[in-house]
């Protein structure tokens, strides 16, 4: 049973809270090198062990901790963790956010990346005074590129950014004005 807190819907996808039985997905995600080759090594859920990572992901809530990370769920399929999306960085008084997302590879190049990306910034429309969504992205992941531009994302900078690699590296950041 998902626990209470952020539950949003989309046309095919539910996103919300992970639970104890999101344990074996997240492993099998921690442990494809495909999903994080675009990603910086200190996301939550790389930190620790599996259980402990589950703990942190599960304990998180947006009010409190100015993020949280979240299951991607098919509706079909609602038992199967297909991905997470993150919401960070969330200044309520400045009204910003970051939004991130991960999804398996089994599940990419069928709209999964773009109806989350939708279905985040429709939420964070509706649910909170956000007025600008960001979104940070290397520049070599062409694909999370083009699924922010075709939910109106806009290129706002190139800059360096420490993301836990050796040296800073290139990002490009998206805007989207709520």
């Amino acid at each position: 049973m998902r626990r209470d807190g952020i539950c949003i819907e989309s046309g095919r996808l539910l996103i919300c809270g992970l639970d104890e039985s999101d344990l074996d997905g997240l492993t099998a995600m921690r442990n494809d090198h495909r999903i994080y080759r675009f990603e910086p090594s200190f996301l939550a859920e790389l930190q620790g062990s599996p259980d402990e990572a589950m703990k942190a992901l599960m304990s998180m809530e947006l009010e409190r901790d100015r993020q949280c990370i979240l299951g991607i769920y098919e509706k079909l399929r609602p038992g199967i963790l297909i991905g997470l999306a993150e919401l960070y960085d969330y200044k309520p008084t400045g009204k910003v956010i970051s939004i991130g997302y991960r999804i398996r590879p089994g599940y990419w190049g069928n709209g999964i990346g773009t109806e989350c990306v939708a279905a985040l910034t429709g939420y964070l429309r509706q649910n909170t005074a956000v007025s600008l969504i960001t979104a940070h992205v290397l520049p070599a992941n062409k694909a999370s590129s083009r699924i922010l531009i075709k939910n109106g994302f806009e290129h706002l900078v190139t800059k360096s950014e420490d993301w836990g690699k050796e040296t800073l590296v290139c990002a490009d950041v998206y805007t989207f004005d709520c």
